[in-house]
């Protein structure tokens, strides 16, 4: 996974350096209301102000994120020093905002490289067999090309082409034939799409394409990959690029809804809800491995910089553990440190939906699965 490698490779650079630095996570995402004629400019420029960020470096930001009139991500992953340091990583999944002046903040991060569910789309008619993956991390690797959805198309070709019908049927030797060369077919590219989906990381997989040829396919699939089709989808194929991607990623979006549903039904029948109970279990008890948080979740809460704890009482201005003072921090940044220090998964969920209306009214905008 070359794009993980990046993205692990620039935790360790910038959690290496020292500071102050800038460290700012911009939502970009064009489908979020909020971000309409790139609020998120101003929203930027008032976060660094309020962070007290030099005048000097500020500018040099707001010149390069102007300049990215297209930002082909999600969240835009910032970090920037007076000594010269800029780098922008390019996220395809949303990240809550945040702009921190200071240590680096990279948790975020390691999030997004540890959890994120990578997607495969395999696209494939009698003629072509096409491979899309969405990574975490938007930036071309090699001679892939990133399209403007996030999708990476790979250069996979199989050793022989789909082999061609001749009117037979299965009753007589020449169609007998043409279903052998079929499924050899199907095999090897079952095999060629294994192999890629592991090196890629891929934990999902939509087929896409005429249904007759979907379903060939995914019998003939290796069965390590079977479990892993979320969908099976058909397509038209003479439709043009970004129409068939803008398809792809809606077909995306329907599987993650369906997740995030068995997810909170999973959650419902034994896990933790609302922000005390679900942060204690988090924190004190090591029990919850999987979080579901409202993106729009607001709150605040006390945070321990010298202990790595947040504490719910949002009065207590020392640290009940090591007597040290504490901060305020928004309740998404806390969730965000301690779902990376412990090891947890985190989705956010957004939108208006049965999903987010379930997490909201039901489980108090934040809740958790638990080990035991």
């Amino acid at each position: 996974m070359a794009q993980a490698q990046d993205l692990r490779q620039a935790i360790n650079s910038m959690a290496g350096r020292g500071g102050p630095m800038l460290s700012a996570y911009v939502s970009v995402n064009a489908a979020i209301p909020e971000n309409q004629e790139r609020a998120y400019l101003v929203r930027l420029r008032d976060a660094m102000n309020d962070e007290g960020v030099p005048e000097g470096l500020q500018e040099r930001v707001r010149e390069s994120l102007e300049g990215e009139t297209h930002p082909r991500a999600r969240t835009l992953a910032v970090f920037a020093a007076e000594d010269g340091l800029f780098e922008v990583y390019r996220l395809q999944v949303d990240v809550p905002e945040s702009c921190h002046w200071g240590d680096p903040y990279v948790s975020p991060l390691t999030l997004v490289l540890d959890e994120y569910e990578v997607y495969g789309a395999i696209v494939l008619d009698a003629e072509r067999f096409r491979y899309f993956v969405v990574s975490p991390l938007a930036g071309p690797g090699g001679d892939e090309q990133v399209k403007g959805n996030g999708f990476r198309e790979l250069d996979l070709r199989p050793s022989q082409p789909y082999p061609r019908s001749h009117g037979s049927t299965d009753m007589d030797p020449a169609g007998r034939k043409q279903q052998e060369l079929t499924h050899r077919y199907y095999k090897e590219m079952g095999e060629l799409a294994r192999d890629v989906s592991f090196r890629e990381g891929v934990k999902r997989l939509i087929l896409a394409g005429p249904k007759e040829v979907t379903a060939g396919f995914r019998d003939a699939l290796p069965n390590e990959l079977k479990d892993r089709v979320a969908a099976e989808e058909r397509v038209d194929l003479s439709a043009s690029e970004g129409e068939l991607l803008d398809r792809l990623e809606e077909v995306r979006e329907r599987a993650e809804h369906e997740r995030e549903g068995e997810l909170l039904a999973q959650i419902r029948e034994g896990g933790v809800r609302g922000p005390e109970d679900t942060i204690k279990a988090l924190q004190e008890e090591n029990r919850v491995y999987h979080l579901a948080v409202l993106w729009e979740l607001d709150g605040e809460v006390r945070w321990s910089d010298a202990d790595g704890l947040a504490i719910m009482d949002i009065t207590q201005e020392t640290s009940p553990f090591s007597g040290e003072p504490t901060r305020i921090r928004p309740l998404t940044e806390v969730l965000v440190e301690l779902a990376a220090a412990r090891g947890a998964r985190l989705d956010f969920m957004r939108g208006e939906n049965e999903n987010t209306d379930t997490l909201r009214d039901e489980f108090g905008g934040i809740a958790g699965l638990t080990r035991f």
